[in-house]
């Protein structure tokens, strides 16, 4: 069965890769903007950058969780990059006013709309990928 012949909602969801999504969100999206910001000296430049890594980073990252997974992983993507941004959101909040509040529910729509294109892009292309070297055997390298 090819990837895509399979379900592209998968219940329950593969807590393993909910797991590995919220460890690459930290690594390849929370540690550069974080030394972004080290690095910034107050330039417009690195300001520029880190906003656009922002959002693009969670697309980047999103995209390869859907891309590395074995198998479809859309719904593990959102729930990472839902859990990881629940979890900045609360850092934060509590860090910048010392309450919580949840706000910013126009950025969660968003957040989710990014993730669910990107893993879904990472996942066809991982299927388009396979599906060569399924249909033909012969080409597949020994």
């Amino acid at each position: 069965m090819t990837t895509m012949n399979k379900p592209w909602i998968t219940f329950p969801p593969d807590w393993k890769w909910i797991t590995v999504g919220f460890c690459y969100f930290v690594l390849g999206h929370l540690f550069p903007i974080s030394l972004m910001n080290l690095l910034s000296s107050g330039g417009g430049l690195f300001y520029a950058i880190t906003g656009a890594w922002s959002f693009g980073g969670l697309a980047v990252v999103a995209f390869i969780i859907g891309y590395r997974s074995k198998n479809i992983a859309v719904v593990e993507a959102v729930i990472a990059s839902i859990l990881y941004t629940l979890v900045m959101n609360v850092a934060v909040m509590k860090m910048w006013t010392g309450t919580f509040q949840l706000s910013g529910f126009r950025w969660m729509v968003m957040i989710l709309a990014i993730s669910i294109i990107s893993a879904t892009i990472g996942e066809v292309i991982q299927s388009m990928k396979e599906r060569p070297s399924q249909e033909n055997p012969e080409t597949v390298s020994p």
